[in-house]
């Protein structure tokens, strides 16, 4: 089956696709332009190396420059091979290193045992070095911290040109000598006699910058290391540092991965492109490496990407097989033509496929409200047309772009989802849970209270608020807390519902002291849960944003509390002001791309995907395009020119238009461009340069009146609410979306076994919860574990590399110091007893944390799992080991013998065989499998179970599997609950409508 539909693909493939699938030793680099079809020739390269080659899935390494391209390669390749398509390893760049250095924490001595800095963590940093460092340019009286953001992008910068302090220091020190040097640094004569040329003054200035920059940049990294942090761009940094520094290291991942793909390659920077020399070293000149790239299409240079870097490979491997794919199947050959006019010097793209093309369409609306609208309705009657939502996109230049579009969407009705980063603070269930937050933290202030008080997720009439404030203003001895507190001091104001108010003020008081005794994260799954928030938003048409959003929410508190494990609720109120003050964007990891939605996402987001029909929104000059350059701190140019780059002379909307390349090349069909006259002060706008820049054979520029005129008569529509739609847990299409892009795994049927309810909570949506003290525990226990057995198959190691592994994972999960010290405590004893007992019998012969992530039993269900330890016994016959950190359990009651046992343990077990056998044709036989507690029993005693799992296990478990699988997309749980008493997810099925 697998090999016919290789083959059906393969025939679809042109002559130099073909042959970019063929060439699978070697260095081959492909120029690929937007829609000639380069994620298909990846995937079937991968797919035509496993049929030509003895290669395993996992050693063959794809690389990739955004998560969404990852997913989408793996689902791909996934439709060629099944579920090898899982074993493959297919990462970011940053999340390849990330996995580096969690495989192999014993190599990198600098960050063992740290974490990496969130964005308001090294901007909190930055402004306290700026506080203690002596600056004369770089801390303006009138705005000390101007350069925050600038000092921040450029320490990174520096670290992916692979400069440290020490060597920016040193190329500083030679500026100024080289300065010095310069022999008509003055002018001779004239009125200037004397005085420096302008040209210098500012070559000056810049060195003087970048002097204060290199001692700030020193003393950030030993604050990194005080802190015990590590940033983004110190992971590709010290990857390629250990890789250089340590031959086991080096040898070990260049065994790992024989056959590595590139893909986006003109996006890398230097740094990235280091770590990619030397994985190919090992076969150089002629590496198994294959690249993808487009120079038209490199955006990211503010990431460190140069176009250098591309032609960086053409050098390095001059043998390189050069192959260019120059036919399109994507858009109309009108979308080609007119967009070829932004890149004139380069090959045009000739279509494949005959969509009918008209022009591209350029409307421009005296206002930024009338844009808005016509984009919005232009959407909805494509959608009566009968175009799918989803193959319809607003693609815009910076992230707060998409707001007035989408609040207009929600009031006419339009399904969509948003794709680009996050601003928390816009959010209206984030403003709420601050809200309610702030009014704990504050307790006793009345401005607060008064916001408090108006949440409609409190039901008290506005009036009703309104009557109090003015009681208490009256009553000049009181505070409005005063008067809250005392419900008598009210009972004459007649209020609609006085019963309302009094709730209120009770649960405000429950919370404030909840606060007082309860660590952060605690208080604010309580508030979430008791104060109506959960239930509005499990009762939303938009449930899945909503959670993400308050998830997001969730995950910045979490960084506080990793940082900080004692924070309380004013901690995190500094902590949102910095994220507030430098308007940081929170950077999406979830988005699940839900059929029927129109997607809206940033021209940068939009790298890699195609759609019918393109709208890109205010193109206008100095918002798309045409940019003011605003390098305040600018970096020597002798720090490229270090690493071999050549500084380029492109025009200053160079990078603008490659971008604006981008987002018209996603198009297949059809492409409007709008753009408003005049902003929200009424000065008017231009429209960008870039849309002159259009052939214009192929682009038309729309009459406006009419679409005008109606908005004047729907302004109104600014004003309605937002249409009512129809709860979304309860579709299908939308459980099953969710359901095939999570897997499930044992957890989630133990989960689902216990309560459907707590699968659906807690697996199936993710409402907000965080680990107990206990979980963090086993996490740890689990951490030391994994790293001990993978030290151990390189070489020796004892009891203390165990504690003291145990003691740096458990640090690094933020615990409160007094669970600290007694899980500390709890772990050393236990494991110290534990390595005792049976070290000396260990198989060393060990796979750790196997992941398997994708066994395929239908199309709808993806079985997913980690093997805590799988040794080797003879030849492919396994035996499966699982930790667990809890309380022993007899063996009558891992195997349900017993009254009140679940028989979760021998399910995992069982669960365990199912994948093994059907990974890669069953390549692991397991024999048999191991419940190990790491916990001794109240005598002391360790327990060990080992069980042997029947064929006869495995087809129960699985027609189990399949019953659970088709009550969960069929929903036929709906109305069924558990049966325990006080459960807490069926309590919260109950709220719901």
């Amino acid at each position: 089956m697998v090999e016919e539909f290789f083959e059906e693909e393969y025939r679809k493939l042109n002559k130099a696709q073909k042959e970019a699938v063929d060439i699978i030793d070697g260095p081959v680099m492909v120029i690929a332009g937007p829609g000639t079809g380069k994620t298909t020739i990846l995937t079937l390269r991968i797919a035509n190396i496993l049929r030509k080659t003895d290669t395993a899935p996992e050693n063959i390494l794809a690389l990739t420059f955004t998560e969404a391209a990852s997913i989408n390669m793996r689902r791909k390749l996934s439709e060629i091979i099944g579920s090898r398509a899982y074993q493959v390893t297919i990462n970011t760049f940053h999340s390849f290193a990330e996995s580096i250095i969690k495989k192999y924490p014993e190599e990198f001595p600098r960050i063992i045992g740290s974490r990496p800095i969130g964005e308001v963590d090294q901007i909190s940093i930055i402004e306290l070095l700026i506080d203690s460092t002596n600056l004369k340019i770089l801390r303006p009286y009138g705005d000390p911290y101007l350069y925050t953001k600038d000092i921040s992008s450029n320490i990174a910068a520096l670290k992916r040109e692979g400069l440290s302090p020490e060597e920016f220091l040193k190329l500083i020190g030679k500026e100024e000598a080289d300065f010095k040097k310069i022999t008509d640094l003055y002018h001779e004569k004239g009125v200037y006699k004397g005085k420096m040329k302008g040209e210098y003054q500012k070559l000056q200035k810049i060195i003087e910058k970048n002097r204060e920059l290199s001692d700030i940049y020193e003393k950030y990294q030993k604050e990194l290391l005080k802190r015990k942090f590590y940033d983004f761009s110190d992971m590709i940094m010290e990857v390629l540092k250990a890789m250089g520094k340590s031959k086991f290291l080096l040898q070990i991942l260049q065994e790992e991965h024989q056959y590595i793909l590139v893909d986006e390659h003109q996006d890398t920077n230097n740094a990235q492109n280091k770590v990619i020399e030397l994985l190919a070293s090992y076969h150089a000149p002629n590496p198994n490496l294959f690249v993808v790239g487009d120079e038209k299409q490199a955006i990211f240079r503010f990431q460190g990407a140069s176009l250098e870097n591309f032609l960086y490979f053409k050098n390095l491997y001059t043998n390189a097989k050069l192959i260019t794919l120059s036919e399109n199947y994507r858009s109309a050959q009108g979308i080609l033509d007119a967009s070829h006019g932004l890149m004139p010097g380069s090959p045009s793209l000739i279509s494949n496929i005959s969509h009918k093309f008209e022009k591209i369409f350029i409307y421009p609306f005296e206002t930024q409200e009338s844009e808005t609208y016509f984009v919005v309705n232009d959407i909805k009657r494509k959608i009566s047309d009968g175009i799918l939502p989803e193959e319809i996109a607003v693609l815009y230049r910076n992230n707060e772009d998409v707001f007035n579009i989408s609040n207009l969407m929600k009031k006419i009705g339009v399904p969509h989802q948003i794709e680009s980063d996050l601003d928390l603070f816009s959010d209206r269930d984030v403003k709420k849970l601050i809200a309610i937050l702030r009014a704990i933290n504050n307790f006793g202030d009345d401005r607060t209270i008064v916001n408090f008080l108006h949440l409609d997720l409190l039901n008290i009439e506005p009036l009703d608020v309104y009557k109090i404030i003015k009681s208490a203003s009256l009553k000049r001895k009181y505070s409005l807390f005063d008067v809250l507190a005392n419900p008598d001091s009210f009972k004459d104001l007649k209020l609609q519902n006085k019963q309302a108010i009094n709730d209120a003020f009770k649960k405000l008081s429950i919370w404030v002291k909840k606060s007082k005794n309860t660590d952060l994260l605690s208080i604010m799954e309580i508030v979430v849960r008791e104060s109506e928030l959960l239930k509005s938003m499990l009762e939303s048409p938009d449930t899945e944003r909503k959670f993400d959003a308050i998830n997001y929410f969730f995950d910045e508190a979490r960084n506080l509390v990793l940082r900080k494990p004692d924070a309380s609720l004013e901690d995190f109120f500094v902590y949102l002001q910095t994220i507030e003050k430098h308007a940081l964007f929170i950077k999406k990891k979830r988005t699940h791309k839900n059929k029927g939605m129109v997607r809206l996402m940033t021209a940068h987001r939009a790298k890699g995907l195609e759609f019918q029909y393109v709208y890109i929104i205010k193109a206008y000059s100095g918002h798309f395009g045409d940019k003011r350059s605003l390098d305040k701190l600018k970096l020597l140019p002798s720090v490229y020119m270090l690493t071999g780059k050549k500084i380029e002379t492109e025009d200053n909307n160079a990078d603008e238009r490659r971008l604006f390349y981008v987002a018209l090349t996603r198009a297949k069909k059809g492409i409007s461009i709008t753009y408003p006259k005049t902003d929200e002060d009424g000065r008017e706008l231009l429209p960008s340069s870039l849309l002159g820049e259009l052939k214009p054979e192929f682009v038309k520029i729309m009459d406006t009146k009419s679409y005008e005129e109606e908005y004047q008569k729907n302004r109104k529509i600014n004003f309605e609410p937002e249409k009512e739609e129809v709860n979304n847990l309860k579709d299908k299409n939308f459980i099953r979306n969710l359901f095939i892009s999570q897997g499930f795994s044992p957890t989630a049927l133990n989960n689902y076994l216990e309560c459907p309810w707590k699968y659906f909570y807690q697996n199936l949506i993710r409402i907000p919860s965080s680990p107990t003290k206990y979980q963090l525990y086993g996490i740890a226990v689990h951490g030391a574990l994994r790293n001990l057995f993978r030290r151990m198959k390189e070489e020796e190691t004892d009891k203390e590399f165990l504690l003291q592994s145990f003691e740096g994972s458990l640090n690094s999960l933020g615990l409160p110091d007094r669970d600290s010290v007694e899980l500390l405590e709890k772990g050393r004893k236990a494991l110290s007893s534990w390595y005792d007992l049976y070290a000396k019998n260990w198989n060393q012969n060990v796979l750790t944390e196997y992941l398997i992530r994708g066994i395929l039993l239908e199309d709808d269900i993806r079985l997913t799992g980690i093997l805590d330890k799988v040794e080797f016994i003879d030849g492919n016959i396994v035996n499966v080991v699982d930790y667990k950190t809890g309380k022993p359990k007899t063996r009558n009651e891992i195997i349900s013998k017993t009254k009140n046992a679940d028989g979760n343990y021998f399910r995992q077990l069982v669960f365990y065989k199912i994948l093994l056998d059907r990974l890669e044709n069953g390549k692991l036989k397991m024999q048999s499998g191991i419940i190990d507690f790491i916990e001794p029993d109240g005598k002391g005693k360790f327990h060990k179970e080992i069980f042997e799992i029947s064929k006869e296990d495995a087809e129960f478990l699985l027609k189990e599997i399949k019953r659970v699988v088709g009550e969960i997309l069929g929903l036929s749980f709906w109305n069924t609950r558990c049966g325990k008493k006080e459960c807490e997810f069926c309590s919260l099925r109950e709220i719901m409508k």
